[in-house]
């Protein structure tokens, strides 16, 4: 009888400030909105966000990995696998367009493109990339994936034979690790809302549960996120585990939540730049307080120079620095969005690689027709 408590002691792994032991725990946390292809996102920046305060507050060593390529997230994760070799606790965290072909889950980074079945397969991500970076942790290994959405690949004609047509969200995972938990933010084959406020269902319930007491245990943890999500959603979206753990996981709470920064925001007055009606070409003489975009009449964009940036506020907030539009590789930087219509848009940013002090040029687009070329004055 007592050896039979040893061993089922010895399968109680603590880990938060109850025990004495504290485990290493890291997290990668990778969010992207602005996607270069497809239709962005609104909130899984803002979720990322979210994500690497609370597992900061829980103790975790935390990594953020933003709007990131399909180059820079295999780099996160290559970085990511040096750290899990050490950790009793790894976690990653993707937020972001997800699909699944032929019963493999990918997750799409934001220069995921679809022009042939093989430039889709080299730079969309596979989940078991990430199981893969996960698997050297010798604990408790999550994946937390809120990226159940819309395929937006659906109608792409040179994807039609890789995508089922009655496949919706993401596949169950197969997989043979130990000490794996997977949590999706919706079930397997149904969609995750994107939400209304600035998280997602998902993302407000993982930071409301797991920051609401000083310690909570991860199996009873899920279940109030299930249930909040669930009130939320109005029982559209349940969240989905699976996965075999042989300890109880129990997180508390090390540190306060750190507030969210405070946004940066462009000057309220500025130049207008009608699409419907605008100039072929236009210079600035000094570089404007800020440029807004608009569509007869409706705000799109607004742009302004921020801290030695271009920040541009939309659907998501983006900044572009001296280095993104004096890339030779690809001539300069773009942010994608949507006009008042409906119709697909873009802005390109560039400056003169070989000229350091080369003002900013903005390129913008609507079905990818330019419409209008703007030499801003703005200079880095």
């Amino acid at each position: 009888m007592l050896q039979a408590v040893g061993v089922l002691l010895a399968l109680v792994f603590w880990v938060g400030l109850s025990g004495t032991v504290h485990a290493a725990r890291t997290a990668l946390i990778i969010g992207n909105s602005a996607y270069q292809s497809v239709a962005p996102l609104d909130n899984p920046v803002r979720d990322a966000d979210l994500a690497a305060r609370t597992f900061a507050a829980l103790g975790f060593e935390t990594e953020v990995v933003l709007d990131a390529d399909a180059a820079t997230m295999r780099a996160a994760l290559k970085d990511f696998k040096a750290s899990a070799a050490t950790a009793e606790v790894a976690a990653i965290f993707f937020a972001g367009h997800g699909v699944q072909a032929d019963n493999i889950n990918y997750l799409l980074a934001t220069d995921t493109g679809a022009e042939t079945r093989e430039v889709f397969q080299q730079t969309a991500v596979r989940m078991d990339e990430l199981l893969e970076a996960l698997s050297v942790a010798k604990g408790v290994k999550l994946l937390i994936v809120d990226a159940c959405r819309d395929n937006p690949f659906e109608a792409t004609r040179s994807l039609t034979k890789l995508f089922s047509s009655d496949a919706r969200g993401l596949a169950r995972v197969n997989h043979q690790l130990q000490d794996l938990m997977v949590v999706y933010s919706a079930q397997p084959d149904h969609q995750a809302l994107d939400g209304e406020g600035d998280n997602s269902p998902f993302m407000e319930a993982f930071f409301e549960v797991l920051t609401a007491k000083e310690t909570v245990r991860l199996t009873e943890a899920l279940i109030d996120i299930t249930n909040f999500v669930r009130t939320k959603t109005a029982d559209r979206q349940l969240p989905y585990t699976e996965g075999t753990l042989s300890v109880h996981l129990e997180f508390a709470l090390e540190t306060p939540v750190q507030p969210a920064p405070e946004a940066a925001a462009c000057p309220g007055q500025g130049d207008v730049l009608a699409v419907d009606k605008a100039e072929r070409y236009l210079e600035f003489a000094e570089g404007p307080l800020s440029l807004k975009i608009s569509e007869k009449g409706t705000p799109l964009l607004q742009l302004c120079l921020k801290d030695g940036e271009i920040l541009v506020q939309g659907r998501y907030d983006e900044r572009f620095g001296a280095g993104d539009l004096r890339n030779a590789d690809r001539g300069g930087s773009g942010y994608y969005f949507e006009t008042g219509d409906g119709r697909d848009a873009h802005l390109w940013f560039y400056a003169d690689p070989a000229n350091a002090s080369a003002a900013a040029e903005i390129g913008v687009y609507i079905e990818g027709a330019e419409i209008s070329w703007i030499n801003t004055a703005w200079t880095f």
